[in-house]
């Protein structure tokens, strides 16, 4: 209660959340199932047997489990067979039958109230027990499953994906929720049948058979029901999955796919999923309406035949039989034909699950390897050190070739490795097998001392900058201060909003790659280690910063360590004490830097040249060493060497939010099935809705600690907490929190549902069939009421007319009506019959008429509302994305359109079809005794405060459970891509703690959900057993009723109360799915970028532009509107076919200024190609003629033809000269299939170098005349750089490249250089000239780099210059005039250009 009073004043928030209790803590349960569980493997292995995870569980949990079972059977073998004799008893008081009394009177309808109120004592001990139970089992398994992850070698990793694991946690564990509640009714079910057959074998005799029989046979029926069911969720779970896998690559990748114009494909890729994934749904839609059709009309039917059959072999209908039948085959028709063949379909669900849980954890382990020697105790400094010696190790067993082969090397305290080597050489795998993740065939691995790892792909997890670089490490003031000095970290913690306080976002969203990259760094260097292992830490960054860290942090700060560099810049080799040359995985060459040189070997002509190599040959990669079929490329895990070792374990793919949709089709057909049976039932299935409905997870527990809630962490605290998801309410600076809709549902996004679905005309139809269904619903009730009182009122007429006739006995001996008058008022029996059996068959009709009309149109309601969402995301600027983190936007594709497709519409059918039944029940019963409308409204006045009091609480918990589920997933997300930092740093029991603390966090909320939800049944049930009291009593002091009247009204009255309950929870219920609706609707209204094509008036003439001139006037730009700019009114202008290098430091606004040119983000001012505005023109006109390499190669899971063609706007031949010019043709022949091989999603079977040699294809296939790289080399081995930019000037001679670069010596021999500092162009001159100025900005830039290596620069810069300038003065006057003349010109010629297409 004091809960529910401060959720009805406030809004509750996620610091209002109790503690959960110790025995259902994610840490207790998880070590005792894993107790049970390791008991297992061992008893197992004794026996020699299969381990099972099924017993491993019922050891656990089986007793307390077992003891819940009693008080079902005790709610449905005594409560709901008992009820039903005693409205029977007090039927035949009121028939006045002899030998009843006014105290039988009395005592029958004490047994009526009391059944509902011992209901109350028997059902929700069951509810809460059961659901404690599945709670306690489920969260005990995600705790295994995220242990055994850490645990994982590398082989195993290589044989699943993070989004499987994922599945496990989300989707399979979710079964434990629903299959508990349903295996009790396995042996409950047949037990209830057997005393039921007894029951109604003593009132109709072999009548009843008729009956049972018919639902006997839907038992079969619903069986095999359940196995069309699961056919179709699994069809629907795999479109499913991949649609959300399209969606997951598609936002991921949003940035290039505006870059590229591929809006359109993708939108036409999405569709066809979603209308495959549609298609099976409606299928399944189509069955669910005949299923619930079946349902709701199956306990007519069964009454129908049962009745029929009694009154066709000459009995007698009497009130009596009437409504004990139709009671007690409601109860026996709702276990037998629902939960008993949900108990079997669940179970073998759930043991499935079980086996599939069983496989992940018999999965094999990472272990620590016996060619590896550690230390046990922490040697003194100068002892610290690493030696390999004959080092022979490969990913798989597999492949045929080894990884590493006989490599030897050392380093000792105070001495620097540097390993180089071309592409695909196995560097990276070296640091993996120092590591332990890559397992050794022979030689040994030597460690002494304290490992400390920064992974070549920096990984940043979602939490602040500070928790970043502690990693779980106390917090040292003067340490920490250090490590952001020599890791050139102080500007960038000055320009972030809160500093290091700021939060970075999802995979460090609102950090730009080169501050990922040193945060990464810091990170091992603040962790206090003897050994480092950095694998290429250095190319993200700009060559000064570059050299900083080489300087301050590598040589300076970490100088008293030993240090292994992986690097691909000769720069950084001379002060390396030692240098390991690796090529094809064999060391070519080991020694000191003069060493090496003397011996003879040329440093750039190993990393750029080598005649028996091809760059991009993809058997380089150990992935791709593993046998082909079909022409796919192995989803390769293991470490791509070109890489870096943290790359085996980014998969780009799916996130949590695939996870989540998975779990929906799960318990998909419980929900909508159980709906219908809260209709038939007083209050049978009123708590189910809290066991099934919220698959996600979590459940109850016996108290709150209601003096124990989860205080704001203190400082110290929160740098302990590893990981922490944007979700949990914390704002984040450069990303926005999940949205959370306070308030009720407007009604127009009901009404926006509905019309979606099929207009105002379908809306009628389906109101009109509602109507009529209703009535005939009502009205067989009605009937058989009137009927039996015909037939009683006969059988008096009889009595007094004869008086030698036999008294009716109690168990209805048959008698001739052949003679019998037929009473005033009242139809004969078989006038009864054909009328009875007319709306029967009726009612069947119209009510499987309705529903598939109703679900065709939330199915075409959902269809709409997918598509209009996906064209808005498509169309919505690029700064959406950077502002809202993916799993937002999953969310919405994945668990909205989810429960939009699959919860939704069988929750919106039950409150719909409750209401027309409470309507049509108060009629019935007004019919009978207008008196009980009085407290029929009373009733509801108090359910409609309760309802209100309830909600304005239980819509903030819901909310707040929806919150803190998603870090769950996300930590199991994230600690999977960081998996080799996390255990290379020890950090596992770390990282441990803070899932069971994400999942303690979700329990909590999940618990105070459970609570409302029961606190509100528990009132509704002790309301209703006070009305069902009232109704039941006022009949005692009516004289002359019938008991036909008395039969209908009390039971109507029974389930009126069950079903108003149900009612209100389904309101309730569906104003919280309709949040998903209306989260949906948010996402289909954002406001689009300027339009794609271009006005007819405003086209530019074909073969635009046809020089690549490029001008910027006044161009300024700001990313938010109270933001300063970053780009600060910029001047100049670019010449046809100039190469323009761009340099500057990170923040200088290099990135910004590409983004205004391809109006990612608008600016101010003006920017013109050609001198046409292209602000006038449209998206695709302006980015369509521009190439693009980005800085992060993007490839999308398909073929190869699809990631270089996806419009098929080439020939094969075009596309296999455009691979033969980056040198991938071989490799790609290679493969089965050619250019029909499938890419692994994010391309992650390829190595980075290798994809930008595929972006560089696509470029090379546009034909451009401007072509802009975005650092496109930054991560590749000088040797790939090279090769790029030979082809750059080869094939792009007559194009206008701009290319921003990290690596001076890339740009050296441009025709210019743009120096940006502050958002502003500082310098623009050739390279030569800007060095003669020894101040200027980009002299310092390249005197950063080195002595040796700015030398080297300035000699690139000169010898361009003058190869440049050799030509005859008269020639370069006219180039230079004319290129002049272009610029000069742009604005005054833009008429006369757009003119011409006139």
């Amino acid at each position: 209660m004091p809960l529910m009073r401060l959720g009805y004043q406030r809004s509750l928030d996620v610091h209002d959340l109790y503690s959960v209790q110790e025995q259902d803590s994610s840490k207790e349960l998880g070590d005792n199932i894993q107790k049970k569980w390791d008991e297992e493997l061992e008893r197992s292995k004794k026996k020699g047997k299969k381990a099972s995870y099924v017993r491993a569980l019922v050891r656990c949990f089986g007793w307390e489990y077992a003891r819940v079972g009693l008080y079902a059977a005790f709610e449905e073998c005594v409560l709901r067979i008992g009820q039903p004799l005693c409205l029977g008893g007090l039927i035949r008081y009121f028939n006045r039958e002899e030998g009843y009394t006014t105290l039988d009177g009395w005592l029958f309808s004490a047994g009526v109230v009391m059944a509902s109120v011992l209901y109350i004592f028997a059902h929700h001990p069951f509810f809460w027990g059961i659901q404690h139970s599945g709670m306690q089992i489920r969260v005990a398994s995600c705790a295994m499953i995220y242990r055994k992850a850490l645990r994982l070698s590398k082989a195993a990793l290589g044989k699943t994906t993070i989004g499987q694991m994922v599945n496990l946690l989300s989707n399979d564990v979710n079964r434990f929720d629903t299959s508990v509640i349903f295996m009790h009714y396995l042996w409950i079910g047949p037990l209830q049948t057997l005393i039921v057959l007894g029951i109604l074998w003593t009132e109709l005799g072999p009548s009843c058979l008729a009956g049972i029989m018919l639902l006997i046979l839907f038992v079969p029926l619903q069986s095999w029901m359940g196995k069309v069911f699961s056919k179709l969720r699994l069809a629907t779970a795999h479109r499913t999955d991949e649609r959300v896998r399209i969606m997951s690559e598609v936002v991921n990748a949003m940035r290039v796919i505006k870059l590229y114009t591929w809006e359109k494909p993708f939108t036409a890729l999405i569709e066809k999923a979603r209308k495959s994934e549609i298609d099976v749904i409606m299928k399944t839609n189509y069955y669910r309406a005949v299923n619930m059709s079946l349902f709701f009309t199956s306990s007519k039917v069964i009454v129908f035949l049962a009745l029929l059959t009694y009154v066709l072999t000459g009995n007698v209908l009497t009130a009596e039989k009437v409504f004990v039948t139709s009671s007690l085959i409601n109860n026996v028709r709702l276990v037998m034909t629902l939960f008993f063949p949900f108990g079997i379909a669940m179970g073998s669900e759930t043991l499935i699950s079980c086996r599939r849980l069983q496989n992940f954890l018999e999965m094999e382990e990472r272990e620590d390897e016996s060619s590896i020697q550690k230390s046990n105790l922490r040697p003194k400094q100068k002892d610290c050190g690493l030696t390999v010696t004959d080092l022979t190790a490969k990913w798989s067993e597999a492949t045929e070739e080894d990884t590493l082969s006989e490599v030897s090397c050392s380093v000792k305290t105070g001495e620097l490795l540097a390993v180089i080597g071309p592409v695909g050489s196995g560097k990276g795998s070296l640091l993996q097998a120092i590591l332990g993740e890559l397992p050794a065939k022979s030689g040994s691995i030597s460690i002494r001392g304290k490992v400390a790892y920064a992974s070549q792909e920096p990984w940043v997890f979602c939490g602040t900058l500070r928790q970043n670089i502690l990693f779980g490490q106390p917090y040292d003031v003067k340490r920490y201060n250090e490590v952001i000095k020599v890791c050139a970290l102080e500007q960038d913690l000055e320009q972030l909003p809160q500093g290091d306080q700021t939060m970075v976002g999802e995979r460090g969203v609102s950090l730009s790659g080169g501050q990922k990259a040193r945060v990464n760094l810091a990170r091992a260097v603040y962790y206090d280690a003897d050994i480092y292992l950095l694998d290429d830490p250095l190319s993200a960054v700009d060559s000064h910063v570059g050299r900083h860290l080489f300087d301050n942090c590598i040589m300076r700060h970490l100088k008293h360590k030993a240090r292994v560099l992986v690097t691909h810049q000769l720069q950084y080799l001379q002060p390396a004490s030692q240098i390991l040359i690796l090529r094809e995985g064999h060391t070519e060459a080991i020694g000191g830097y003069h060493q090496l040189v003397n011996s003879g070997i040329d440093f750039a002509s190993l990393l750029s040249d080598g005649d028996d190599e091809k760059v991009g040959s993809l058997s380089r990669e150990p992935s791709m060493r593993s046998t082909k079929k079909n022409g796919v490329i192995p989803n390769g895990r293991h470490v791509q060497d070109g890489v870096g070792s943290s790359r085996s374990l980014q998969r780009k793919g799916r996130l949590n939010s695939e996870s989540s949709v998975s779990s929906f089709h799960d318990s998909v057909e419980v929900e909508n099935i159980l709906t219908i049976s809260g209709a038939n039932i007083a209050g049978s299935s009123l708590s189910l809705s809290d066991s099934i409905k919220e698959s996600p997870n979590k459940n109850s527990k016996k108290h709150l600690r209601s003096d124990k809630r989860l205080d704001n962490r203190t400082e110290e605290e929160k740098s302990q907490l590893l990981l922490n998801d944007t979700d949990d309410g914390e704002p984040e600076d450069s990303t926005r929190s999940e949205t959370r809709a306070e308030g009720s549902v407007r009604g127009a996004v009901y009404l926006e549902y509905f019309l979606a679905g099929g207009g105002w005309i379908l809306l009628i139809i389906l109101f009109i069939a509602n109507v009529l269904t209703q009535v005939i619903f009502s009205g067989t009730d009605y009937w058989l009421s009137y009927w039996a009182n015909g037939e009683q009122q006969r059988a008096r007429l009889l009595l007094n007319s004869q008086d030698n006739f036999s008294v009716i006995s109690g168990n209805g001996s048959s008698f001739s009506y052949s003679d019998a008058p037929i009473p005033d008022g009242y139809l004969d029996t078989y006038t009864n019959v054909y009328i009875y059996t007319g709306l029967t068959v009726g009612l069947f009709v119209l009510s499987l008429g309705r529903t598939v009309l109703f679900f065709v149109m939330c199915m075409t309601s959902s269809r709409k509302l997918h598509n209009r969402m996906f064209e808005c995301i498509i169309r919505v600027p690029i700064k959406f994305f950077d502002t809202h983190p993916i799993g937002q936007i999953f969310n919405r594709f994945s668990k909205d359109i989810g429960q939009i497709d699959d919860f939704l519409p069988g929750t919106l059918w039950d409150v719909v079809e409750i209401l027309l039944n409470f309507i049509g029940i108060i009629v019935v019963i007004a019919s009978v005794n207008i008196w009980i409308i009085l407290p029929t409204l009373v009733l509801g006045i108090i359910f409609i405060f309760l309802r209100r009091f309830y909600l304005s609480t239980a819509r903030n918990v819901k909310r707040l459970e929806g919150i803190t589920r998603s870090p769950v997933f996300s930590h199991l997300s994230a600690s999977l891509q960081g998996l080799t930092t996390i255990r290379a740093f020890e950090a596992q029991q770390k990282f441990m703690d803070d899932f069971d603390n994400h999942q303690d966090l979700h329990s909590s909320a999940w618990f105070l959900f459970l609570c409302t939800t029961r606190w509100f049944g528990i009132c509704l049930d002790w309301i209703s057993g006070i009305y069902i009291a009232i109704v039941t009593f006022s009949f005692m002091g009516m004289s002359n009723a019938l008991g036909g009247d008395i039969g209908l009204a009390i039971s109507s009255a029974m389930l009126l109360s069950g079903m108003f309950q149900w009612g209100v929870r389904q309101s309730a219920e569906v104003e919280n799915q309709m949040t998903s609706v209306e989260r949906v609707m948010e996402y289909s209204h954002l406001e689009p970028e300027a339009p794609l094509e271009t006005d007819k008036d405003k086209l530019p003439h074909a073969g635009w532009p046809e020089h690549g001139i490029i001008t910027f006037e006044d161009v300024s730009l700001q990313y938010n509107e109270n933001d300063p700019p970053v780009l600060k009114n910029l001047n100049f202008c670019i010449k046809a076919s100039e190469k323009i290098g761009i340099v500057g430091r990170t923040g200088a606004g290099k990135s910004s200024m590409l983004t205004s040119l391809f109006r990612l983000t608008e600016p101010t001012g003006v920017i013109r190609i050609d001198s046409i505005n292209i602000r006038e023109l449209g998206l695709h006109d302006v980015r369509g003629n521009i190439s693009i390499i980005p800085q992060d190669p993007t490839l999308f899971s398909g073929t190869m033809r699809k990631n270089l063609d996806p419009f098929t706007l080439y020939t094969d031949e075009e596309l296999w000269k455009a691979l033969e010019e980056v040198q991938l043709k071989d490799a790609v022949s290679d493969l089965e299939g050619g250019l029909e091989a499938q890419m692994s999603e994010g391309g992650s079977n390829l190595s980075v170098g290798q994809r930008q040699l595929v972006c560089l294809a696509r470029a090379i296939l546009r034909h451009n005349k401007i072509l802009v790289l975005d650092e496109a080399t930054a991560n590749v081995d000088p040797r790939t750089d090279g090769l790029i930019q030979q082809t750059i000037r080869s094939k792009f001679k007559d194009c206008t490249v701009l290319t921003i670069a990290h690596r001076l010596h890339t740009i050296m021999d441009s025709d210019r250089v743009m120096v940006l500092q502050a958002g502003r162009v500082e310098e623009f001159d050739e390279p030569h000239v800007l060095l003669k100025t020894e101040n200027s900005l980009f002299a310092s830039l390249v005197q950063q780099t080195g002595k040796a290596a700015a030398e080297q620069l300035r000699q690139i810069a000169e010898k361009a210059y003058f190869e440049q300038h050799k030509n005859d003065a008269s020639t370069e006057v006219m180039l230079e005039d004319k290129q002049d003349v272009g610029c000069d010109n742009a604005t005054s010629s833009g008429d006369n250009l757009r003119t011409e297409t006139l």
